[in-house]
């Protein structure tokens, strides 16, 4: 219903001074009230032209990104171990100190609840790791009752994604690349009481570390060794057991990819 203000001019006067008014129904044609229906309707939900344009747009986005994506999760898996056996290399060098104990670090078989499969072995080196305190101090790891497990990590386990390389660089030598006189790889780590570090090939004979420990992890399935240096991360323990981690834009000679041969 509309309404049209009539002031009435024999009281206008009267009407304007008491602020009152007559009001008349007024009638508008139909066509008025439909075009004004339609100035208040909103589209709802769309149409399959646009549908069609939004699943097309989206197709075309994931085939750019895809690659990217993929070559992101091969680089955070590796840099995500790398941080696996930093963290592991810290913990078992404090616990040296505090159990005032030998600690050793060595390559292992890891079930799937999470404990070390027999001792350690250097096949398994890249599967998993153990750190234990060697209680009766004779180099190996037997069992909780005669040693003490400290923490064990699973690396690749059954899967075998990632790629490792270990390698001693003593001092002197070019860090591009490990010393010819290391033929074996050095997975056999220790770390003494009184802040001392060792390594060894075979669990036995550890040596004073005067160089570096150079962990090299990549993505196993990269097709050439471009896309392994682009995917791999480098992980670096000093003479004194301090691990490191390089950057991606770290220069530093040590700090570049080295293969597995």
């Amino acid at each position: 219903m509309h309404y049209k203000i009539v002031y009435n001019k024999s009281n206008e006067s009267k009407s304007i001074a008491t602020g009152k008014c007559r009001r008349e129904n007024v009638s508008y044609p139909t066509h008025y009230y439909q075009k004004k229906s339609l100035m208040y309707q909103t589209q709802k939900g769309f149409t399959l032209i646009e549908l069609l344009i939004v699943i097309t747009i989206a197709a075309v986005m994931a085939v750019i990104a895809l690659p990217n994506m993929n070559q992101w999760i091969a680089s955070r898996r590796a840099a995500s171990q790398a941080e696996q056996i930093a963290n592991l290399l810290r913990f078992a060098r404090n616990e040296a100190v505090r159990l005032n104990l030998p600690v050793y670090i060595c390559p292992v078989k890891i079930k799937s609840d999470g404990s070390p499969n027999n001792g350690c072995n250097s096949q398994y080196a890249g599967n998993g790791m153990l750190a234990y305190a060697d209680k009766n101090e004779d180099l190996r790891y037997q069992n909780d009752t005669v040693d003490l497990s400290i923490r064990s990590i699973i690396l690749n386990g059954d899967t075998d994604k990632v790629e490792y390389s270990f390698n001693y660089i003593p001092i002197g030598t070019k860090h591009s690349a490990p010393s010819s006189s290391a033929a074996k790889e050095e997975v056999w780590w220790r770390f003494l009481p009184n802040g001392t570090f060792g390594h060894s090939t075979d669990g036995k004979d550890y040596q004073f570390s005067d160089g570096h420990i150079k962990i090299s992890l990549t993505d196993k399935s990269a097709a050439d060794a471009e896309t392994k240096k682009a995917r791999a991360t480098v992980l670096l323990i000093n003479g004194n057991g301090h691990v490191e981690i390089c950057a991606k834009n770290d220069e530093r000679k040590m700090c570049e990819y080295t293969s597995k041969e």
